[in-house]
């Protein structure tokens, strides 16, 4: 097992339930991507999410007529703070001319009473408009996709409409602007539960940016993944990212990703921005920082972990990035 595998399944990370509510019309793209992005964390990075699938139909059809049930009875699913419902995108005529309004409120008091025992809501695109029906929305921040704004505005005046963002947040309620944003909204929540490395490594592993929004720095370690994309470059940065400790030379480096020495260090600054020696400290004091937060490590195991000679070494090159030594890293 790689180290950073390892470290993962120790980490003591809270079991979330990811709960997927259909309705007839739904799209299938604002599904499929964030049912990826929770499925490869649990499957690359070991985190502890079990994905269900729930209806009050006992089956569908998605609007790219698709069949799809049976699914979840709704009132067996458990639900608790660690939930999070999720309401893909249906059909926006479909909706508007009155066509999904009986098998919308079925699902309202369900909703309702979901967040009331603590569960988290999230929307894509038009899913926004399911929970605005609900009431869901009043007075909190929100996005939909752009062709529903107008209407999503006119609809449902109490609801803090948000033009400009791909994603909201809002007291326990997320919503989407559409399509795949619904990829960096899973994304933004991987982050948020488990971490920047896990939502980074489930981007690349997906071929997507990693997107940050708010006061989050654009100069970001993992940004460098999304300046464009090469497969022996993305392995390198796999190499770098799963085994620090390993610590391979250039050459050996090189040799794994099928290329010379010399063309890999060519292309690895083209689609990164950076030199590999750079990216490897990057990555060392990312994980670092990482591990020096959950407060179970002593500097010695972390400079190890982290593919480091000695705990001097780590000590000086976090001083020289951070400016204060890594036994205030709360200041960080």
């Amino acid at each position: 097992m790689a180290e950073n595998d390892r470290i993962m399944s120790e980490k003591r990370w809270d079991k979330r339930s990811i709960v997927f509510l259909f309705l007839p019309k739904v799209h299938l793209l604002d599904l499929g991507g964030p049912v990826q992005v929770f499925y490869e964390s649990s499957n690359i990075c070991n985190c502890p999410v079990d994905i269900s699938f729930t209806s009050f139909e006992q089956e569908l059809q998605s609007e790219q007529q698709l069949g799809i049930g049976p699914f979840k009875d709704p009132m067996q699913i458990k639900l608790d703070r660690n939930s999070l419902i999720c309401v893909p995108g249906v059909d926006f005529n479909a909706f508007r001319s009155g066509e999904l309004e009986e098998a919308i409120h079925k699902t309202i008091p369900w909703l309702q009473q979901a967040y009331k025992k603590g569960a988290n809501l999230a929307s894509i695109c038009s899913g926004a408009l399911v929970l605005a029906e609900a009431g869901l929305l009043n007075h909190r921040k929100s996005t939909c996709h752009w062709k529903c704004l107008d209407y999503f505005k006119s609809r449902y005046p109490l609801t803090k409409v948000q033009t400009e963002s791909i994603y909201t947040e809002d007291r326990g309620i997320y919503t989407s602007a559409g399509m795949t944003t619904g990829i960096d909204l899973a994304l933004f929540l991987l982050e948020k539960w488990y971490g920047a490395f896990v939502a980074a490594r489930v981007a690349q592993e997906i071929v997507v940016p990693f997107r940050r929004t708010g006061g989050a720095s654009q100069e970001h370690l993992y940004n460098q993944m999304q300046g464009g994309f090469h497969p022996a470059i993305f392995k390198a940065q796999e190499i770098l990212l799963n085994q620090p400790e390993a610590n391979p030379s250039l050459e050996q480096l090189a040799e794994q990703v099928h290329l010379s020495s010399r063309h890999l260090s060519r292309l690895f600054r083209k689609y990164t921005g950076k030199t590999i020696h750079q990216f490897r400290q990057e990555v060392r004091l990312e994980l670092g920082k990482q591990l020096l937060s959950q407060g179970q490590y002593t500097v010695e195991e972390i400079a190890s972990r982290c593919g480091y000679s000695t705990a001097r070494q780590f000590r000086r090159l976090w001083k020289e990035r951070y400016g204060v030594p890594p036994s205030r890293r709360a200041k960080i």
